[in-house]
């Protein structure tokens, strides 16, 4: 019987001193659609494919609340503009600040600066740059699975003649369900209007599936 006491005891001491199990509606510790960063140390690659064009991206968690990277995107909607099918191209830089995480919700910042160009349909080079800001919140519906709300301003500059200042205000929803904890894939749109030069106002939107993962 002491034996036995002891062992109980020495059991309930281990319990007790163990970290207690995160509950299954916070969900994973890392995003693409909500606020969580990838973690100090920790890397993401992420790919997508939809309008305007495709995307594959590499980011580092260089502190725990903050990510950086570069995106490489190659596209055929000229940034999201409904009536531009232009070819073009864009590199960026990335970062990703979390604000807040608490329970199941995270909120964090964007900002995605980088050049882009483009050809339109006389076969003339469009240049530009991009200086996009955005929010992003996060809640975890279940360890597997986690809404995202967003909202961008993905401001960017077209250089020269016929060019200048376009500043698109874009709500957006996303999707994403873990696979595996370091493995998931999500859906992401994005649809607002976009006040291009002379206060011109047209539509863009984008939306993409495609897969992260963590390691």
């Amino acid at each position: 019987m002491t034996a036995l006491a002891l062992s109980l005891s020495l059991l309930l001491a281990a319990e007790d001193a163990a970290p207690p199990a995160a509950p299954a509606t916070e969900g994973q510790r890392w995003s693409i659609v909500g606020g969580r960063t990838a973690g100090a140390g920790a890397n993401v690659v992420e790919a997508g494919l939809g309008w305007p064009g495709l995307y594959a991206s590499f980011s580092r968690g260089v502190l725990g609340n903050l990510d950086l990277g570069v995106r490489v995107s190659f596209n055929y909607g000229f940034e999201g503009l409904v009536t531009r099918v232009l070819p073009g191209a864009k590199l960026q830089g990335l970062v990703k600040f979390r604000l807040t995480d608490s329970g199941p919700v995270s909120f964090g910042l964007t900002f995605e600066p980088g050049p882009l160009f483009a050809v339109d349909r006389f076969g003339n080079g469009v240049v530009g740059f991009a200086i996009p800001l955005g929010a992003k919140l996060g809640v975890s519906i279940s360890s597997a699975i986690t809404l995202g709300f967003s909202f961008d301003v993905p401001f960017w500059v077209q250089f020269g003649g016929g060019g200048g200042a376009n500043v698109p205000l874009l709500p957006g929803l996303g999707l994403e369900y873990f696979l595996k904890s370091e493995l998931a894939a999500f859906f992401k749109t994005r649809m607002g209007p976009t006040i291009r030069p002379g206060g011109l106002i047209e539509l863009s939107f984008d939306a993409h599936l495609g897969i992260g993962y963590r390691f």
